[in-house]
């Protein structure tokens, strides 16, 4: 019995040590706030923690764009905090209230607001203030077909009346037919060379009337190609402006010879040819390059071939958007000629005349004229708020005798601006705010004697 009871006790023993020993359950896990489980048995993911981490080193664009900061500092507090604060904030409360489709709406009319009707203005220091109407229909005839009409009035003898018609063949190609017609007796002369002065200024007034038909062609879509002719006939007027004298009263009073052509009314027939190449993009890196040429003979038409000039002009812009982000800085070079093609010399309304547009956004327009003209700029574009671009610009550049055949470095001329553009992917539609200076040659030592200011808004036909 001992022995029986004895093997009992160690199989109890043996299966006691040979059953799996039961264990505690493990503890459950505290849960962080972030890892809370969802309705749905899900839980969110805590979201890691990347402090010790070192930042991305800077790009080359990002470590060079301070150079532009530091010297347009002033420039940047003016644009900021007097332009693009205010600018902002009034636009996010019209964002938020609809503004916008609010006032496109009572603008606008007709089927899918195809339509419309939108106010224009242009303020230039120099010449009168103006304001009018910019009137549009899309697809009027034809899909791809759009009418456009411009009416604008100035006070007194200034009247601007203009209507276009484009056609839409495809995403590549179109057809323009337009007429104007404009009445001003603001016009500027300064005299005709490289070394002319504000002491001269006097006015003259035009009536000009013109129809134009232009074909463009854009290839692969960097290359434009625009073919065109145009008739226009300009008769002088007697008016008078601004409280300056006429060039007709400077010449009688012995200040300047008559310049050519002076009260001799014109009929001109103009072809013009142009190319442009430019793969820069409007919307995101804007980095790239802009060349263009255009030449454009033309023919007094009542006078013959011994009346007839011709105009042309090559340029090239290099563009590098340093951060990738509409932060762009460019270098241009432009050249202008104007060459008579008979015996007669060119009428000087038809000289190469520069001022109010880039690269002599510093000078009014007319401040100088002569048979050609050079200049360079260095520009700084940066995004202001939307489709609207800081501008900020320095140049140097003059007008030379034929071919520049009269070009020395101490005549060129300091040039800068400053202000507000649209933005190149807002298309046709174009509103500025715009400062400059100019200074005489070099030659005379370095007096700005030039200031421009131009405040608008502009529509294309």
């Amino acid at each position: 019995m001992r022995i029986l009871a004895a093997m009992v006790l160690l199989l109890l023993a043996a299966r006691a040590f040979a059953a799996p020993v039961e264990q505690p359950p493990p503890p459950i896990p505290e849960q962080h706030p972030a890892d809370a489980p969802l309705v749905d048995g899900t839980s969110q993911r805590k979201p890691p923690d990347y402090r010790g981490q070192q930042p991305p080193p800077p790009t080359t664009g990002e470590v060079l764009i301070w150079g532009p900061r530091v010297i347009l500092f002033p420039a940047y507090l003016v644009t900021e905090y007097v332009i693009r604060a205010p600018v902002g904030g009034l636009a996010t409360v019209a964002e938020k209230d609809e503004w916008g489709t609010s006032l496109f709406n009572f603008f606008a009319f007709g089927p899918d607001h195809k339509g419309g009707i939108f106010p224009v203005f242009s303020f230039n220091a120099g010449f009168r203030p103006s304001v009018g109407a910019h009137f549009f229909w899309e697809d009027t005839f034809v899909t791809g077909n759009k009418v456009t009409a411009d009416a604008a009035y100035g006070g007194s003898d200034w009247i601007r009346v203009g209507l276009g018609d484009r056609y839409q063949f495809s995403k590549n190609s179109s057809l323009a037919v337009e007429a104007h017609w404009q009445r001003r007796p603001d016009l500027l002369f300064y005299g005709i060379g490289s070394e002319v002065t504000d002491d001269f200024r006097s006015r003259y007034a035009t009536d000009v009337v013109e129809g134009s038909v232009t074909y463009s062609h854009v290839v692969r879509r960097v290359l434009r190609l625009d073919v065109g002719t145009r008739l226009y006939r300009t008769v002088f007027r007697d008016y008078t402006c601004c409280g300056d004298p006429t060039i007709q009263q400077r010449v009688d009073a012995g200040t300047f010879a008559a310049p050519p052509g002076l009260g001799e009314n014109t009929t001109a027939a103009e072809v013009s040819v142009e190319a442009v190449l430019d793969t820069r993009r409007p919307v995101g890196n804007r980095s790239g390059v802009r060349a263009g040429v255009r030449a454009a003979p033309a023919v007094d038409v009542t006078r013959g071939f011994d009346r007839s000039w011709i105009h042309y002009a090559g340029g090239i812009e290099g563009s590098w958007d340093v951060t990738g982000t509409g932060r762009v800085l460019s270098l241009g070079v432009l050249a202008s000629f104007s060459d008579p093609m008979g015996s007669e010399p060119v009428p000087f309304n038809e000289l190469v005349t520069v001022g109010g547009a880039e690269p002599f956004t510093g000078f009014k327009n007319g401040r100088l004229r002569d048979r050609s003209a050079i200049g360079a700029e260095l520009s700084w574009r940066w995004p202001v708020f939307a489709y609207l671009d800081g501008v900020a610009a320095v140049g140097f550049g003059n007008v030379f005798d034929h071919h520049l055949s009269n070009f020395r470095w101490d005549l060129l001329r300091l040039n800068a601006e400053l202000g507000l553009r649209t933005a190149a992917a807002l298309g046709a539609s174009n509103f500025q705010l715009m400062f400059g200076i100019g200074s005489e040659p070099f030659s005379q030592g370095l007096r700005i004697t030039s200031f421009t200011a131009a405040f608008g808004v502009t529509y294309a036909l």
